[in-house]
């Protein structure tokens, strides 16, 4: 065996590396205990038999174990170690216990010897002894100082699935190593193994191993922990936990679901710190997500964060200028200012002003620079700084305060510091004076030249970038003999360069070349790419130029062709765009002569690019002949505005077929088709029709229904049919009508052909095919084997007479009939309906034995036919004891039989705990797609189910799913909400949280459906404040809300549940409201005489808060577009209600069919309150309600009319004559003596009648809530 001196000489060996060390322990566990040749640590063990040892006093271990202390406390590990071996060989010593163990392991711990440790771990493996807590606290530091990661993981997995016990601070360690290794599988198993330990976890154990999970970017896991510890331990989650999860998420880039955390962390009113704030503010904005991160800058500062840092403001100022909110990134800043940071660093407000290197960031870019010229000094400040200023300045057109910042950087760098090579901010004031329209061009070309002149002295190689970008300069200020100079001297430069280059490589030894200043996303480029890049700098000026220099690009583009020079990408783009700009189409014709496709590093894309701005001017002849250049070289070039071009094509009449026919086919190139590319395919159909290009138009009807998506909606049908999906709620893409008239139209129109040998029948055929809605059906073909060659034959042609015949005389002949006899015979005798027969078989079978007594197992087919025959018969207790009784055949065999014969109610009857899953989601799927049977039998199905087995046993959600949807087709709302509530409610052991996330939103979504069909608005807001939803919820999911409340009976009460949805929004979660939702709040305040303030001297009403809202967050563009789709839609089913009454005067269509949210007077009502409060009305808007002006009341129609005359002469928002906007003043009521009609007040829906609880409505409704929510957003 291993002596104690074997251990003692490990020491003496050279330190092992890491991996080394790993390796070892590996090798360590894998050990033989038996094996004596091999040199690795084993236990002690003697030879001699245990059975005489005698009684260890109490006094020797303490003996024994104070020895151990004193090793232990002075580190004395070598005698720690022959100790043990000592007291191992010796049998009148104790035996070794875990104790002993204990402070050897904290001797050799403490002197850093971890590579005895695993030995020492091994033999307390094969002595059975378990380590104590305070063993492994001692491994796992010794291992943590040397931060051997992976040694502790493993260790952990394998003692806590001996049950060991963990200190907190060894707990730690633990996921801190699992968090470095990035093993999140483990950091898992190790909490489970601790649980089903029985160790007590608390908080801070599952906050630790969140945070792991978080290190491994395991979002997942983290998630998966959590749920756990609030599901199956019962623990009350802590903010801390909460910060970790929040963390986890954020660096699993999973943002929305850490938003949701946020939220249910604010409705749990748990105080979050600063820090995970910051951190999710930074990845939003990293992301462009800047909405949502002003929306948790602002739940920040609510829950009470007085004290933000800089850098938490200056991610927010970002956030909010990114989302238009240009004043509160200017308040952000101000308060960055008034902060007053106690030693600035540099580094920081130069990385902030780095973040508003956007256009849209110009104006506080300068702002932000002008403060850091007052904290640092010229030196201190970055070059990166001044150019990003320079680079602003330029854009706002002052020039001049760009070329005092260069020279402010150049005096700078006079003292301590030398010129940048870096060539940006040289660039950053090259592109400035290109730029310039003030200045004089000879001031703009000597600042130029001075620029250059310091950049040459001070950049070692000057690379084709900035040659380009000061021949801009030239080209743009008119200085064409300056530009011809800067050119010939760039040739020169670029030819010395590349003789300097050629001789270093010859010269190259061992010294490292000198580096030189490179520009960012370009190598040193000589020769013709030179050339290439310094005429594109001058294309490029030239194209900016304030007069027309498109002759000038011709011959720059002349000279590259002389010198066989390719034209590139942006040499492309810059002539295209002069050449629009001053309609020289002659040129644009010789580019493409010119050009060559395969010198182009995006050919598509610059080919579209020409094509979409050809087409947007409206050059229709050139816009054709490029487009059929670029499907000459074989390109398909992706085309903006395809379906608004295709749109004004059809609606103007064009006559462009070879423009609609291409956009059609790009159109149709997606993968998936929307309804709107389809209409656009059918607006090329009538463009192509009027063009009499009726074979095109069927071609375009033959791609779009031959179309993957088309295809996709038919087979998801079957699928849900055969239950391996569930119903969609996405509509299926549907060919318009005028498609089909077309199509159906040009196979008539076709030529019939002259050769009498040709049949033209398929034509009219085609055309019949095209009228009917083709359904494709799918029969069930059952494979049936012959019995015999006799009853086969008989069986095929169908002759059961003759099969029942033969099969009788077999058996009183006594002969077996083999399994294909009995299975015709079954068959047969089942169409005969001779159940005497049948019954007969199946006592054959069951009297069929085996040598060792048993029945025989009956072959499948023949059981299949028995039980098929059974059930026809409607024999259920045999059926049933052939189930139970006769091998092969089974309840699933039973539930299957009962389900082909459709006998659905006593396949519900007949089920109990022996069916498997298996058969029940067969049963399910059937009674779910049958259009015979009631889905109230689908809910007792389940509900029996459920009852025999659990919730938990249920299988796929999917099988509740199609239960559910077919309870709501038919109208059984109520058995759907109970079945529903069985997830909500949690008390069956399955919660909605534990289920995936396409569940949870396909239930919130139908239990949305069903509360609003029933009116119950207070548990439709429930639904809202659900916490940790798998899935993200949406402003369209707040739409549909208040689309119920809406269209509510009780008008009143449905508009006061519209606002309490409303400020939901507003106040919980980080979801962006729309256009729709402000605009159904606005019709809940009008109906709620809340619109307008009581009086003039009153307060603000309520819309009137709800306006500023939406001014203060910019959405004004937003209310407005839905307005004008809420017009449209008005209008179109306006003329429809008109159409019909023109053709059909002696009866009167309901408008029931054609019920809309808002009618057309409160659509009046609200646009003009919208145009008299901040957000005025543009003229299609206008237009579009006088279209209406049949609807409305005459007072509206008449002030729409002015303001459309106002609007015409620009005289912006004036109150119309003769009215006033103060508001509604309620007057005595008088008796009416005059039958004189003043103008008819606008009637809000007369459709619906008054609740009697108007004024209790009222009341709810003009409580201070409102104001007490979006006052800090008007006064931030």
């Amino acid at each position: 065996m291993l002596r104690a001196r074997r251990l003692v000489a490990l020491w003496q060996r050279s330190q092992p590396s890491d991996a080394s060390l790993t390796r070892l322990s590996m090798r360590l566990s894998r050990v033989d205990a038996g094996a004596s040749s091999v040199l690795s640590q084993r236990r002690w063990m003697s030879n001699e038999s245990m059975t005489n040892v005698p009684f260890e006093s109490d006094e020797a271990i303490t003996k024994l174990l104070d020895e151990l202390d004193a090793y232990r406390e002075t580190g004395k590990w070598r005698q720690a170690l022959k100790l043990l071996d000592r007291v191992d060989k010796d049998e009148t010593l104790p035996v070794l216990d875990p104790a002993m163990y204990e402070r050897a392991v904290a001797a050799c711990a403490r002197m850093g010897k971890v590579e005895v440790l695993p030995g020492l771990l091994n033999n307390m493996m094969v002595d059975n002894l378990t380590p104590t807590s305070a063993t492994m606290d001692f491994i796992i530091q010794a291992y943590l100082a040397k931060e051997h990661w992976g040694l502790i993981v493993q260790l952990a997995s394998d003692v806590t699935a001996q049950g060991v016990q963990l200190s907190p601070a060894a707990f730690h360690a633990i996921m801190e190593a699992c968090g470095q290794m990035k093993d999140a599988d483990s950091t898992l198993n190790i909490v489970k193994q601790l649980r089903a330990a029985g160790t007590e976890l608390t908080t801070d154990h599952y906050a630790a191993a969140i945070r792991a999970a978080g290190m491994s970017h395991k979002p997942d896991t983290a998630m998966a922990l959590f749920v756990q510890m609030e599901e199956q331990d019962g623990l009350k989650t802590d903010a801390e936990t909460f910060s970790q999860l929040i963390r986890s998420q954020v660096m699993g880039r999973q943002l929305d679901q850490a938003l949701q955390s946020f939220a249910t962390a604010t409705q749990r009113q748990l105080p979050l710190e600063e820090p995970i704030y910051t951190c999710t503010i930074d990845s939003l904005v990293t992301n462009n997500r800047h909405w949502q991160a002003s929306r948790l800058f602002e739940q920040m500062l609510d829950n009470g964060e007085k004290h933000p840092s800089v850098f938490c403001l200056g991610r927010a100022m970002i956030a909010y200028s990114g989302c238009n909110r240009s004043q509160h990134a200017w308040a952000c800043w101000n308060k960055i200012v008034e902060m007053n940071e106690a030693n600035p660093v540099p580094m920081k407000y130069n990385k902030m002003l780095n973040g508003l290197s956007h256009a849209k960031h110009t104006q506080l870019a300068v702002e932000v620079f002008n403060h850091i010229r007052k904290l640092f000094q010229p030196n201190q400040i970055y070059q990166d700084a001044y150019t990003t200023a320079i680079r602003a300045h330029g854009r706002l057109g002052n020039t001049q305060t760009a070329v005092d910042l260069f020279d402010e950087y150049i005096d700078s760098c006079k003292e301590d510091r030398p010129i940048s090579r870096h060539v940006g901010i040289y660039l950053a004031l090259f592109n400035a004076l290109s730029r310039d329209t003030v200045r004089e061009p000879e001031i703009n070309t000597r600042d130029a030249k001075r620029a250059w002149q310091i950049m040459s002295a001070n950049v070692p190689v000057v690379l084709p970038p900035a040659y380009a970008s000061l021949a801009g300069v030239f080209a743009s200020s008119g200085e064409m003999e300056t530009l011809e100079e800067l050119i010939e001297h760039a040739e020169r430069s670029w030819g010395s360069t590349a003789e300097m280059i050629q001789q270093q490589e010859a010269e190259e030894d061992s010294e490292g070349a000198e580096t030189i200043a490179v520009f960012e996303g370009d190598g040193i480029e000589l020769g013709s790419d030179n050339d290439v890049l310094l005429f594109n700098g001058v294309i490029s000026g030239l194209s900016k130029a304030r007069d027309d220099q498109t002759a000038n690009i011709a011959g720059y583009l002349d000279i590259m062709c002389e010198r066989g020079l390719p034209i590139t990408d942006s040499i492309m783009r810059a002539t295209t765009d002069a050449c629009i700009r001053f309609k020289n189409w002659k040129l644009l014709r010789r580019l493409m002569r010119m050009l060559d496709v395969e010198a182009l590093k995006n050919p598509d894309i610059c080919l579209g690019d020409t094509v979409s701005k050809l087409l947007e001017e409206g050059a229709w002849s050139e816009g054709r002949e490029w487009l059929m250049y670029s499907h000459r070289q074989g390109f398909r070039p992706p085309i903006r505005r395809k379906m608004e071009l295709l749109r004004e094509m059809a609606e103007t009449k064009s006559k462009e077929w070879r423009i609609a026919y291409s956009l059609a086919i790009e159109t149709m190139s997606f993968r998936r088709l929307v309804q709107n590319n389809v209409d656009s395919v059918a607006d090329a159909a009538d463009v192509c029709m009027l063009s009499d290009r009726e074979d095109l138009a069927l071609k375009l009807f033959d791609t779009v229904a031959a179309h993957s998506s088309l295809r996709y909606f038919r087979n998801h049908q079957r699928n849900v049919e055969r239950g391996t999906a569930v119903k969609s709620d996405v509509p299926p893409v549907i060919i318009p009508l005028r498609m089909y008239k077309n199509a159906i139209l040009a196979l008539l129109r076709l030529p019939e052909n002259d050769d009498p040998n040709v049949d033209d029948s398929w034509r009219m055929n085609k055309a019949e095919r095209i009228c009917k809605q083709m359904l494709q059906v799918h029969g069930k073909n059952l494979d049936g084997e012959a019995l015999s060659l006799a009853i086969s034959i008989k069986s095929t042609a169908g002759d059961d007479d003759d099969v029942g015949a033969l099969y009788e005389t077999m058996r009183a002949l006594g002969l077996e009939p083999n399994t294909y006899a009995q299975n015709a015979a079954l068959s047969a005798f089942s169409r005969q309906r001779r159940t005497d027969q049948v019954l007969a078989i199946k006592d054959e079978l069951q009297n069929t034995r085996r040598a060792d007594g048993e029945i025989r197992r009956v072959e499948a087919n023949v059981a299949k036919s028995l039980m098929r025959s059974l059930a026809l018969a409607h024999e259920d207790k045999a059926l049933r004891d052939a189930a139970l009784n006769l091998p092969g055949c089974d309840m699933d065999l039973a539930m299957g039989m009962l389900i082909q014969t459709n006998r659905l109610t006593t396949a519900v009857e007949m089920l109990d705990a022996n069916v498997t899953s298996s058969a029940f989601g067969s049963l399910l799927k059937k009674i779910c797609a049958s259009n015979t049977h009631d889905p109230v039998l689908a809910a007792a199905l389940l509900v029996k189910y459920i009852r025999l087995n659990g919730l938990s046993q249920v299988g796929s959600p999917n099988r509740v799913l199609r239960v559910v949807d077919a309870l709501i087709e038919n109208g059984d709302l109520v058995d759907a909400e109970k079945l529903l509530q069985l997830y909500l409610d949690g008390s069956d052991g399955v919660s909605l949280k534990q289920m995936p996330p396409y569940f949870q939103q396909q239930t919130i979504e139908m239990l949305l459906f069903i509360y609003g069909e029933f009116g119950r608005f207070d548990a439709m807001r429930a639904l809202f404040n659900k916490e940790l939803l798998g899935f993200p919820l949406d402003v369209a999911h707040y739409e549909a809300a208040m689309e119920y409340c809406a269209l509510s009976r009780d008008e009143l009460a449905g508009s006061v549940a519209s606002l309490k949805m409303f400020e939901m929004l507003r106040t919980q979660g980080f979801i962006q409201p729309s256009g729709y939702t402000y605009l159904l709040t606005l019709q809940s305040c009008l109906r709620l005489e809340r619109l307008e303030p009581a009086s003039a001297s009153s307060a603000k009403s309520t819309g009137q808060v709800i306006l500023e809202d939406v001014q203060e967050h910019g959405f004004q563009e937003a209310l407005l577009e839905e307005l004008s789709t809420q017009c449209i839609t008005s209008l179109d089913k306006s003329q429809g209600r008109r159409t019909v009454a023109s053709l059909r005067m002696n009866k009167k269509k309901s408008d029931t069919d054609n019920t809309s949210v808002i009618s057309p007077a409160e659509l009046a009502r609200l646009a003009l309150f919208c145009h008299h409060h901040g957000v005025p009305l543009k003229g299609q808007v206008v237009d579009q309600l006088l279209a209406l002006h049949q609807d409305l009341p005459v007072a509206i129609a008449n002030e729409l009319a002015f303001i459309k005359r106002s609007l015409e002469e620009g005289l912006g928002v004036v109150p119309a004559p003769g009215t006033t906007r103060v508001v509604k003043v309620k007057k005595p009521k008088v008796k009416r003596v005059t039958i004189q009609r003043r103008a008819p007040e606008p009637k809000i829906n007369s459709r619906r009648r008054r609740s009697s609880s108007y004024e209790a409505a009222v009341r709810a409704a003009s409580d201070a809530r409102w104001g007490v929510v979006l006052e800090p957003l008007k006064k931030d």
